[in-house]
């Protein structure tokens, strides 16, 4: 008997979620491949769809580096750093907030743009990946075509080229595997709580000659 294989099982995807807005509290959830992404996809998303003007950011100088050489790099936005000394989160611009030292349940803060990590050393180590918590659906709606190449998860590209090809936007390929969702599910099945990281644990970033 020849035995079917399923290549790209989106239930996952759909059921992590649903599983991560119950448990954080966030109506809307777009999963991604990091946390990095997560935070560039919501700062483009003002940019492009909402006519935001930004030419400057300023974030903590204690921070991950790959935060502002992606604002850098890939917005083009000057980095100021600051002196704050923050626990579990801090605000990237606007709403936008850097949560990925925090994840606990009901942590969703209304109104807010948090973006979070599940990288192996955070509080869900699912390795990879990262997620948009957020209550704004036409946000949600557009990042999660943005994340996936710029179209709808449910059909493949060429059927949605060829049924409806004006929703298809100009996207990032930004998405979450669905291996490493049904890994997230199982994870989030067990979770044990983690105190979030702070300012202290990163070195400052002034100190390097590329900003």
């Amino acid at each position: 008997m020849e035995r079917k294989v399923i290549l790209n099982n989106d239930k996952f995807l759909d059921t992590f979620e649903k599983n991560l807005s119950l448990f954080t509290g966030a109506k809307y959830v777009v999963l991604t491949d990091r946390c990095t992404n997560a935070i560039f996809l919501s700062l483009w998303y003002y940019m492009k769809y909402r006519d935001v003007q930004i030419k400057e950011i300023s974030i903590p100088a204690r921070t991950y580096q790959s935060i502002p050489m992606t604002l850098k790099n890939l917005l083009g936005l000057d980095i100021v750093f600051t002196d704050e000394k923050w626990v579990g989160e801090y605000k990237v611009f606007k709403n936008i907030y850097d949560c990925a030292v925090n994840f606990s349940r009901a942590m969703y803060k209304p109104g807010t743009v948090q973006c979070i990590s599940f990288q192996q050393k955070k509080a869900l180590p699912i390795g990879k990946g990262g997620a948009i918590l957020l209550d704004d659906k036409n946000m949600y709606e557009t990042l999660k075509r943005l994340s996936y190449d710029g179209r709808g998860r449910y059909l493949s590209d060429r059927e949605e080229i060829q049924n409806d090809p004006e929703r298809v936007l100009c996207g990032f390929h930004m998405n979450m595997s669905p291996d490493e969702a049904a890994k997230g599910i199982l994870l989030l099945n067990q979770f044990q709580p983690k105190l979030p990281g702070t300012w202290e644990d990163y070195e400052d970033l002034r100190k390097l000659k590329c900003f």
